[in-house]
């Protein structure tokens, strides 16, 4: 082989290693929600600007200014859609983390997706949460990889069941949530609804109170076989894990 034709096949060898690198092994998954992270979105939801008070000749005597204590957390709170953006996952969402081993002894990544359909509602005591409902449209999810997300709707039976469901089982004490800046690290008993079926498990919820916006984090593991699902496969995916983790970021307002 000349030495010419040998350079296209080097150059050629090189494109398609970098691409494939591009396409299949880069990952863009983002990191697993944090509340300090997602706290920061809450307050600067709540930033208004205000005209400058005008200035005018002062009193002889001035009032002793009163305080008002901060509402209970107690009443119904909802998710609010209004607060952050899907396209740097500072809004509301719930999705997925799987490990995924690709072939030809490539290696491994993590694939991670996320659906900004979120709904639900969350019921607070003074000092407990009492009962809550938290529904994610699984249509929405999406990941970094296109051609991953096919496979991934047709796992989950989307097209039959498009909805997962999360319903708290029992009361779970949160102790003292009065306050901005108020903040509980709990666990949470409740059932989750994939693909028609349902399976108990334990969340773990990290919650503050940020003004009027309590900001919610956590995550859970799923087993697949538990909502009669198999791990979605690939050309280039030689396995993915029977597990993954179910993650979630919420933004409540009464």
């Amino acid at each position: 082989m000349d030495r010419q034709r040998w350079s296209w096949v080097v150059l050629g060898t090189v494109v398609v290693a970098v691409a494939g690198w591009w396409f299949v092994l880069r990952s863009d998954a983002p990191p697993a929600p944090d509340l300090a992270t997602a706290a920061e979105t809450a307050a600067a939801a709540q930033v208004t600007t205000t005209a400058a008070p005008t200035t005018t000749a002062a009193p002889t005597t001035t009032a002793a200014p009163t305080t008002t204590a901060a509402p209970g957390p107690a009443g119904t709170w909802t998710v609010d859609p209004t607060i952050g953006s899907f396209n740097d996952f500072t809004s509301n969402y719930v999705g997925y983390r799987v490990n995924e081993v690709l072939g030809n002894g490539i290696g491994a990544t993590t694939a991670v997706g996320r659906t900004p359909l979120v709904t639900g509602t969350v019921e607070l005591s003074n000092d407990a949460l009492v009962a809550a409902e938290i529904v994610a449209d699984l249509r929405g999810l999406r990941s970094d990889k296109s051609f991953r997300d096919g496979k991934v709707q047709a796992t989950l039976n989307t097209d039959e069941h498009p909805r997962a469901t999360f319903t708290l089982e029992d009361p779970v004490a949160l102790g003292d949530i009065h306050g901005d800046g108020a903040s509980v690290e709990v666990t949470a008993a409740g059932t989750l609804t994939v693909n028609g079926l349902t399976a108990e498990m334990e969340v773990e919820v990290s919650a503050i109170r940020v003004g009027d916006v309590v900001t919610v984090v956590g995550s859970f593991p799923i087993v697949f076989i538990d909502h009669g699902l198999e791990a979605p496969s690939a050309s280039i995916v030689v396995s993915v894990e029977d597990h993954g983790t179910v993650e979630f970021q919420l933004f409540l307002t009464r």
